[in-house]
C-alpha cells in the first residue's frame, strides 16, 4: 500500500507539473476577432422590405424613418435586363454615434473629418437572390442628427474602408449624386440623395476645423495586449462626429494630425479583445492639443458595451 501511494503521488505530481501534456487542448475564445463583436451587436439592425410590382413607383419606410423612394422599373440586372420579382430590400438606418460604433463606422473620408446628417446601407436582391443595380432610385433622411449649421453643406458619400490595426473601418468617399435640403420638409427638415447606390451610403459635410486650432491626441490600452484586437474611437459631443484611432504610435493609438478641433469634449471607448474575452472603458475627455490619455479596459459582456453605446445619440 506504501508503494502503491507514493507511485500515486508521484504520478500526481508529474502530471500537473508536466505542461506538455495540456499543450494539445484549444483554448475556448469568446470571439475571434474584434469584428466578431461589432457583427454580434447588430445581428437585428437590418430590416427587410419588399416590392412586389417594380413596374410602378414603390416608396418604402424604414423604421428610423428613411423613405425610399423606386421609380417605376429602376433596378435591373447587374449587366442591364429586367429582374424577376419580387424584389427584397435590405435596409440598415444609421443616426446616432453609438449606432455608428456599433457597426465599425467613422465619419472621416480619408483623413479630413465629417458631420454626418444620416447614413444608411442598402442591398436589394431579385426572387433568384442576385443582387440589383439600381437607376433613379431616392433616399429621403429625416433630419434628426447634430449637424446645426451644416445642413446647407451636407454631401453624398459612399462608403469604402479604411485600414486600422485591427482590421478595416467603414470610412467614407464622395459619391457622384446630388444632394438637397429642405427645411421645411418632415419635422425638422429632409436631406434627399437623388441617385443611390447600393452598399453604404452617407449624408456628410466637411468639418470645417478653424485654422491653428486644429489638433490631434491619442490613446494608452495600457492592459491590451496589442492592437491588433484593440479598437479606440471618439465620439465628438458637438456633432455627429465618431474618429477611430488608426494610427499606431508606439504603445499608443492616435487620431490623425490636425483632424481634431481644440477644446472639442466628447467620449473616448476602447475595445478590446484578452485572451479572446471582451474587455472595453470608456472616458469623458476634453482635448487641449497632443493629450496622451490612458484608458484600462475591464471585462464586460457584449449587453453591456451594447448599453454602453446605447447611451450615446
Amino acid at each position: 500500500m506504501a508503494i502503491v501511494l507514493i507511485i500515486s503521488m508521484f504520478s500526481f505530481y508529474q502530471c500537473t507539473h508536466d505542461e506538455e501534456l495540456f499543450a494539445g487542448f484549444p483554448v475556448e475564445f469568446d470571439f475571434q476577432n474584434l469584428q466578431e463583436v461589432h457583427d454580434t451587436m447588430t445581428l437585428s439592425d437590418t430590416v427587410q422590405l419588399i416590392i412586389t410590382d417594380p413596374s410602378v413607383e414603390n416608396i418604402l419606410e424604414g423604421p428610423k424613418g428613411i423613405r425610399l423612394v423606386f421609380p417605376e422599373n429602376a433596378c435591373t440586372l447587374p449587366g442591364g435586363g429586367a429582374a424577376t420579382a419580387p424584389f427584397n430590400i435590405s435596409l440598415i438606418e444609421i443616426f446616432t454615434r453609438g449606432d455608428m460604433i456599433k457597426h465599425n463606422i467613422q465619419t472621416f473620408a480619408a483623413e479630413d473629418p465629417l458631420v454626418s446628417g444620416g447614413m444608411f446601407w442598402l442591398r436589394v436582391t431579385d426572387a433568384s437572390g442576385t443582387e440589383l443595380a439600381l437607376n433613379g432610385v431616392q433616399a429621403i433622411l429625416p433630419y434628426q442628427t447634430d449637424a446645426a449649421g451644416y445642413e446647407n453643406s451636407m454631401q453624398y458619400f459612399i462608403g469604402n474602408t479604411q485600414q486600422a490595426p485591427s482590421g478595416p473601418v467603414i470610412s467614407w468617399g464622395t459619391g457622384n449624386s446630388e444632394l438637397t435640403f429642405d427645411e421645411a420638409a418632415g419635422t425638422n427638415g429632409e436631406f434627399t440623395i437623388w441617385n443611390v447606390m447600393g452598399g453604404w451610403s452617407n449624408c456628410d459635410a466637411f468639418y470645417e476645423l478653424i485654422e491653428g486650432e486644429s489638433t490631434q491626441f491619442s490613446v494608452r490600452v495600457p492592459n491590451a495586449p496589442d492592437f491588433t484586437n484593440t479598437q479606440v474611437f471618439f465620439a465628438l459631443n458637438d456633432f455627429t462626429t465618431v474618429a477611430a484611432l488608426t494610427t499606431v504610435q508606439t504603445d499608443a493609438l492616435a487620431t490623425y494630425t490636425g483632424s481634431i478641433p481644440t477644446g472639442a469634449q466628447g467620449k473616448i471607448i476602447a475595445i478590446s479583445l484578452v485572451e479572446g474575452a471582451l474587455h472595453f472603458a470608456s472616458q469623458d475627455v476634453t482635448i487641449t492639443g497632443d493629450d496622451v490619455f490612458d484608458l484600462p479596459v475591464a471585462p464586460g459582456s457584449i449587453q453591456d458595451l451594447q448599453a454602453l453605446l446605447s447611451s450615446l445619440n
